[in-house]
């Protein structure tokens, strides 16, 4: 028996037990649904147990032995990760500027920065917090080095980070009888969270009014929290405050992706690291607290 495990295999293993569907993992490690689960089945033949138990609709939940491999597996990546970036970023030094969406800024500073610090100890990072469009126009000026921005069509070089879900939500109280108008609560500035709620609108047809605008995801979330308005927010954002509309109502058929962009300058190596550092993060982060 091969007592050595193959560190792809192991991380297609997390990426299954975290989101519990082979499907969703095959798209976040680019390979085939048949590709991730031979992988597993190789898993399974080396330990001589089960991992999963499947059912018909294709979800996965851990077996006794996949829970104890999940705790191992976690800590194997995590210091192979940490060994490689040691010894790559052995001779990186100097500083940085990180922009950041506004609406992470949380996530930025308890997750991704502390990483940063740990691979980077002689660098020191500027962080500046902006919408993504104005965050490109900040690196294309030259006042932001690397920045993680909301990836659209046309920037077709960014490093994909993450992707989260759009939904319709409002309060738990909010009444939807006999309503003239849907009260609705939009983005203030040039956001493509913008442009997506203007259309879900226009395409369901909906009469609605704008009566509440902020450029902080925060307030439009309060917003309606405060049964004051119905608004498009990402998944993170979402708990158990709010509930979500029903699609028949009105859906939204897009998701939210972030990227990794960066100066003409920038050390490709050095870019994609810190890309590895985000999408760890907000895997762990945002499979932890999602209630959807």
């Amino acid at each position: 028996m091969n007592d050595r495990f193959n560190l792809e295999y192991l991380n297609t293993f997390l990426i299954a037990a975290e989101t519990g569907k082979f499907n969703i993992t095959a798209e976040l490690v680019y390979r085939s649904h048949s590709s991730v689960s031979t992988q597993i089945k190789k898993l399974e033949q080396q330990i001589g147990a089960p991992l999963f138990i499947r059912n018909k609709k294709d979800n996965v939940t851990l077996t006794k032995a996949g829970e104890t491999l999940y705790d191992y597996a976690q800590k194997i990546l995590d210091l192979n990760d940490r060994a490689f970036r040691s010894i790559k970023n052995s001779n990186w030094k100097g500083s940085l500027s990180f922009g950041l969406p506004t609406d992470y800024t949380k996530f930025f500073l308890n997750s991704i920065y502390p990483e940063l610090l740990r691979s980077y100890p002689d660098f020191t990072f500027e962080t500046i917090c902006s919408r993504s469009r104005k965050l490109r126009d900040q690196i294309a000026e030259g006042r932001v080095s690397i920045a993680i921005v909301a990836m659209e069509p046309q920037f077709s070089e960014d490093i994909f980070l993450w992707s989260e879900k759009l939904y319709w939500v409002s309060s738990k109280e909010f009444n939807f009888q006999n309503l003239d108008k849907l009260p609705v609560a939009l983005f203030s500035d040039n956001c493509i969270v913008n442009n997506h709620s203007l259309y879900c609108l226009k395409r369901a047809k909906k009469n609605f009014e704008v009566v509440f605008t902020s450029t902080m995801l925060e307030n439009i979330a309060e917003c309606v929290k405060n049964n004051i308005a119905v608004s498009l927010l990402p998944e993170s954002l979402i708990d158990d405050d709010f509930q979500i509309i029903p699609e028949n109502f009105i859906s939204c058929p897009y998701k939210l992706n972030f990227g990794l962009t960066w100066e003409e300058n920038a050390d490709l190596d050095m870019v994609e690291n810190i890309a590895s550092t985000i999408r760890n993060s907000f895997r762990l982060l945002f499979l932890t607290n999602s209630t959807i």
